[in-house]
C-alpha cells in the first residue's frame, strides 16, 4: 500500500492545533496531516528547525500568518524536501517600523499584566466582524492557553524575521497563496505580490473570511488544498 502523501499545517500567531480542526478533518482521509509547533521558539528560523526536524523526509506545506513566515523559512531551507507549499493570509516581506512598533506595543502590554487587552485586539482584528461571535471564542481559547509568554517570544520572532521576496524566485513547486476578502491585518496587495513573484503560484480569494482563513473557511481551504495537492 502507498504512503500517503503528509501536509504539515503551520499555526498563526497565539494558535494552535484548533485552527486546523476543520481543516485536519476534512484532509486526513487522503493525508497524514500534522500540526507543528511554533510555541516553543523566539525565532521563526528556529521554529522552521523544529518543524523541519519532527517532519518526514517529503512533504507539503500550509502555513497561515506567522504560519506562512514559517512554511517559507522551512520551503528555503529545506527546499528538496517540500513538495507543494500553501501561503495563507500572509506576505513575504520584514517588518517595516510601524508593524515593529506595534508588535512591541504587543509586548510591552503582555509583560504588563495586560495580556487580555492584547487579546481582545487580535480578535477584532483578525475575523470578520460578521463571524467573531462564531469564532472568537475559539481564538480567545487558544489565546489564552498558550499565554503571555508564548505571544512576547512570537512576536519576537515575528520582529526578526528575514525579509524573504528575493527568495521568492527560486521556489518552483507548486504553491497556493490563499487571500481572504474581509482580511484587515494583511492586504490583498501584499498577497498579489507575492504570488507574482512566485514561478509557479495560483491566489485565490476566499469570500467573507477574515486573516485566520483556516478558522473561518475550512471547507474552503481543504478544497483548494486538495486542488494544491493533485498540482
Amino acid at each position: 500500500m502507498a504512503k500517503r502523501p503528509t501536509i504539515i499545517l503551520v499555526p498563526a500567531l497565539l494558535c494552535d492545533s484548533r485552527l486546523y480542526g476543520g481543516v485536519k478533518s476534512g484532509l486526513e482521509s487522503d493525508f497524514d496531516v500534522q500540526i507543528a509547533d511554533t510555541g516553543q521558539d523566539d525565532s521563526i528560523e528556529a521554529m522552521a528547525c523544529r518543524l523541519l526536524e519532527m517532519a518526514p523526509e517529503r512533504f507539503a506545506l500550509a502555513g497561515n500568518s506567522m504560519g506562512g513566515y514559517v512554511a517559507l523559512a522551512a520551503a528555503r531551507m529545506a527546499p528538496a524536501r517540500v513538495s507543494h507549499l500553501a501561503l495563507m493570509g500572509t506576505n513575504a516581506h520584514a517588518d517595516n517600523v510601524a508593524a515593529r512598533e506595534k508588535r512591541e506595543q504587543a509586548i510591552r502590554l503582555a509583560e504588563g499584566s495586560k495580556f487580555g487587552t492584547f487579546v481582545d485586539g487580535y480578535v477584532d482584528g483578525a475575523l470578520n466582524p460578521e463571524t467573531a461571535h462564531e469564532f472568537g471564542p475559539i481564538l480567545r481559547a487558544m489565546a489564552r492557553d498558550l499565554g503571555a509568554d508564548v505571544l512576547v517570544r512570537q512576536q519576537r520572532a515575528i520582529m526578526d524575521r528575514a525579509d524573504m521576496r528575493a527568495e521568492l524566485a527560486a521556489m518552483y513547486l507548486p504553491t497556493l497563496v490563499l487571500y481572504g476578502e474581509m482580511d484587515a491585518l494583511a492586504p490583498l496587495s501584499v498577497h498579489e505580490d507575492m504570488a507574482d513573484a512566485l514561478p509557479n503560484a495560483d491566489l485565490e480569494i476566499v469570500p467573507g473570511c477574515g486573516h485566520l482563513i483556516p478558522l473561518e473557511q475550512p471547507v474552503a481551504v481543504v478544497a483548494a488544498l486538495r486542488t494544491l495537492m493533485a498540482r
